[in-house]
């Protein structure tokens, strides 16, 4: 009886076995078949079994690796991240082309399980959202923000902060890097929150870097496993995944920021304190909106996040390159002394007189984009280009990095040289302007493409702009003594992972051109105190 009991429960087991080992294969099988590229797809290197590509794909910097593969299999490259379709777009044309004239069915995104599920679920998060009427509603928010009346309005502030940052480099010039990440939140929360941050070792400052390094970090292409390739993985318990802790405390503290954020701002409304911000007019047009709290809140934690991390990487690279370009900044000096002479320092009314600091912006966007592998789109309907037949729900990226570096539009692109703008606004070798305003050819792919380009463009440039030409107005910038000339600059080596990226420390030595230009901005400072008393400090 005893063997009749362990040999029914053997054969039990044996077909229980059997049955699991048939559900892991029909659940498995399919995503090593749909790991091979479909018909007509674009050529790259090639696929594995269940990984296509993904093996291929380091955990950082995937642009300059999708550069090396466009220059042997040109530049529109075909990969494979598990069964999911990905298309890289090297060149600016087909990005023109694609993203841009038939943006109707190429603005929505991929799915993101750890953005969109596991840290800002219900499509709070207008970078991730698909293309549908939740972000369009939230885009729709965001553009009223930025129409040229309220980009206007901002200047003063922009102006205010970039003399602090001024007075701030000029006091203790070793924490540079601090005080530029000071100003791009400092501008933002005023901005947009009605608050002062002023200094970097502010709260709510500190929280915002932190909360937002970790959130790119975990976002970068190989940072975590594959998940939206192999969607099985979602279902690991946190032991196993420590991804998933990972994000679900980014999620609790940059939802508590956000939320608070928001919450002062209503405070100071019930008060009968209005600042003017952009939080406010969220705040008071959500019966027209129709914007739940949850959205407001992260409309206006993600314009801190974009226009705080991205403008301070932008500037940081600025100095990266002038101080080894001797030439370039002389004449950016320059540019700013015919403007304003010795006795005050630039100010928002200049800007459009300043052509070679308009320069030094556009060629820092091209030679360090911020975002150099690009922001994924994703294709809502199969759709035929040249000779290439690409499925519903592949996956675009414009490789800016490549685009921005291509040697067969840009003279030694590898060099920081604001030079190329001045005869040719877009920089190139070939000065074809008609034909590139008939392309509708951007001057940088730095802001997105299509209907997801940045909203904040116009004021971002402003908050570049000013900063600029107040720290060349102020200062000389060059190498610190005892270092090597040639300071490492690559963005392999010298800067910083996650899907933004941003230089490392390195040894900038900045020094007022003169007492008296150190004495201008000492009291340009003192002057902007009744300025700054109308935002509340955190």
């Amino acid at each position: 009886m005893g063997f009749l009991v362990d040999f029914t429960k053997f054969q039990l087991e044996t077909s229980l076995s059997a049955v699991l080992v048939v559900a892991v294969i029909l659940t498995v099988a399919p995503y090593a078949f749909a790991s091979s590229r479909p018909n007509a797809f674009p050529p790259g290197p090639a696929t594995k079994p269940f990984l296509g590509n993904l093996h291929l794909i380091p955990a950082s910097k995937s642009f300059a690796v999708f550069r090396e593969w466009a220059r042997k299999y040109g530049p529109i490259i075909g990969l494979k991240f598990g069964p999911a379709n990905v298309v890289v777009l090297n060149n600016y044309k087909d990005v023109q082309e694609l993203l841009e004239k038939r943006s109707a069915i190429y603005s929505s995104r991929p799915p993101n399980y750890i953005a969109n599920t596991l840290i800002c679920p219900n499509d709070t998060h207008i970078l991730f959202a698909p293309y549908a009427a939740g972000w369009k509603a939230l885009r729709k928010a965001v553009q009223g923000l930025f129409v040229s009346r309220e980009i206007a309005n901002v200047l003063p502030i922009q102006n205010a902060e970039a003399t602090q940052t001024a007075h701030d480099l000029l006091s203790d010039p070793a924490r540079y890097y601090q005080h530029i990440q000071r100003y791009t939140t400092a501008v933002i929360l005023a901005s947009v929150f009605g608050q002062r941050g002023e200094k970097f070792e502010s709260p709510k400052v500190q929280a915002l870097y932190d909360v937002q390094n970790r959130f790119t970090a975990l976002l970068e292409p190989g940072a975590t496993p594959p998940v939206d390739a192999l969607p099985f993985l979602k279902y690991l318990p946190e032991f196993a995944a420590p991804w998933k802790v990972t994000a679900k405390n980014i999620r609790r503290d940059q939802r508590a920021l956000y939320f608070q954020l928001m919450g002062e701002t209503k405070e100071r409304l019930d008060r009968g304190r209005n600042t003017g911000c952009f939080m406010e007019k969220l705040i008071q047009g959500q019966d027209k909106t129709r914007l739940d709290d949850e959205h407001v809140a992260y409309v206006g934690g993600i314009l801190m996040e974009a226009g705080s991390d991205t403008t301070s990487s932008t500037l940081l690279s600025f100095l990266l390159g002038v101080m080894q370009n001797q030439d370039a900044l002389r004449q950016a000096q320059d540019d700013v002394d015919r403007c304003c002479g010795t006795d005050r320092s630039p100010a928002p009314g200049d800007l459009g007189s300043l052509p070679y600091i308009e320069a030094c912006m556009h060629e820092t966007l091209r030679w360090r984009p911020v975002a150099a592998g690009g922001i994924p789109h994703m294709l809502t309907q199969t759709d035929t280009y040249k000779s290439h037949v690409f499925p519903a729900g592949t996956i675009f990226f414009a490789n800016t990095w490549a685009i921005h570096h291509d040697e067969n539009e840009y003279s030694e692109p590898h060099k920081f040289n604001p030079d190329r703008w001045l005869d040719n606004k877009y920089g190139t070798i070939a000065n074809n302007t008609t034909r590139y305003e008939s392309e509708q050819r951007k001057l940088t792919y730095s802001w997105g493409n299509g209907r997801r380009i940045c909203s904040g463009q116009k004021l971002a440039e402003n908050s570049l702009r000013i900063v600029i030409a107040k720290m060349v107005w102020l200062f000389d910038i060059d190498v610190q003594p005892g270092k090597r000339k040639d300071v490492d600059d690559s963005p392999l080596t010298a800067y910083q992972g996650g899907f933004l990226i941003a230089p490392n420390k390195f040894p900038v030595r900045m020094r007022p051109r003169s007492d008296k230009h150190a004495e201008v901005v000492k009291r340009e400072f003192r002057d902007m105190a009744p300025f700054f008393d109308k935002f509340q400090t955190v």
